[in-house]
């Protein structure tokens, strides 16, 4: 992580009170207009168009993982940062914080583990990363989208990546997949299309009982309602229908020793929204 941050410029600078203003009432126009789309069942349409287009393009230039980004990652935006908007100097500065985060993360929680599945992979541009930390452990994309699955196959094909993609409907799970104990289990931004349809997949995993789970996804309950830049995204985030009480959901299974929280930590960076 060190050598990383040391050779990537996190530089930035906060918006002016005009820029500020422009970009404040921008996000309330874009709500107030409904022309957001909504996550859920219905949306898997724009995520089979959305995948399909990294795994054309990951083909196209010769199987570049650079590729595998996805497209909602992008470059040059305007950022949240500490309960403020800012812009970073860098075009790439979202995507080098993620993966400082990763390699923070990867680092920290996945050593001791023999196999990694990562739930809600899409194009598995967080496998190839995993790889390169940890060669010799077996990893596992799953997505409900055919696209994401034939990248990571090709991904294991053309890289040599100890990676196999696998079919998975985190609305209906399919319990004939097998985890060991010396299993963990990631979602980064995965959960977020389940909305309120969450408790499926969670008993999937409690009855499956991997050694670990991790999970980075946007979670409306640390969002501090009183804060602008927080509120704005809470309102953002429930007219998108993305992940819904999925915390308190841990937060009562832990009450019922079903399972145990290790650590619950907020970023205090995101995307504009």
């Amino acid at each position: 992580c060190r050598q990383f941050i040391s050779q990537t410029d996190f530089r930035y600078s906060k918006l002016g009170r005009k820029k500020r203003d422009a970009i404040i009432l921008g996000i309330i126009k874009r709500i107030d207009l409904g022309e957001f789309t909504q996550a859920g069942k219905e949306g898997k349409p724009r995520w089979e168009k959305g995948w399909s287009e990294n795994l054309q393009n990951f083909i196209s230039k010769g199987y570049d993982l650079a590729e595998l980004v996805p497209k909602y990652v992008r470059p040059n935006q305007v950022l949240r940062l500490d309960h403020d908007y800012v812009m970073p100097l860098e075009a790439n500065f979202e995507l080098n914080f993620f993966t400082v985060l990763r390699l923070w993360l990867f680092k920290k929680y996945l050593k001791e583990f023999d196999e990694i599945y990562e739930f809600a992979c899409g194009p598995g541009y967080n496998l190839p990363l995993i790889a390169k930390l940890f060669p010799e452990k077996k990893l596992y994309g799953l997505d409900w989208v055919e696209a994401a699955v034939e990248i990571v196959n090709l991904i294991r094909k053309k890289h040599g990546i100890n990676a196999t993609g696998y079919l998975f409907d985190m609305f209906s799970p399919d319990y004939s997949l097998e985890m060991a104990e010396s299993s963990a289990v990631m979602t980064i931004g995965g959960l977020e299309q389940l909305g309120k349809n969450h408790q499926a997949f969670v008993r999937f995993l409690i009855e499956k009982a991997p050694g670990l789970c991790i999970h980075v996804e946007p979670i409306c309950e640390l969002y501090d309602e009183n804060n602008l830049v927080d509120y704005l995204a809470i309102k953002f985030h429930k007219t998108r229908n993305y992940l819904a009480d999925f915390l308190i959901t841990l937060q009562r299974l832990e009450t019922e020793n079903k399972i145990e929280m290790i650590r619950t930590q907020r970023m205090y960076f995101g995307s504009l929204y």
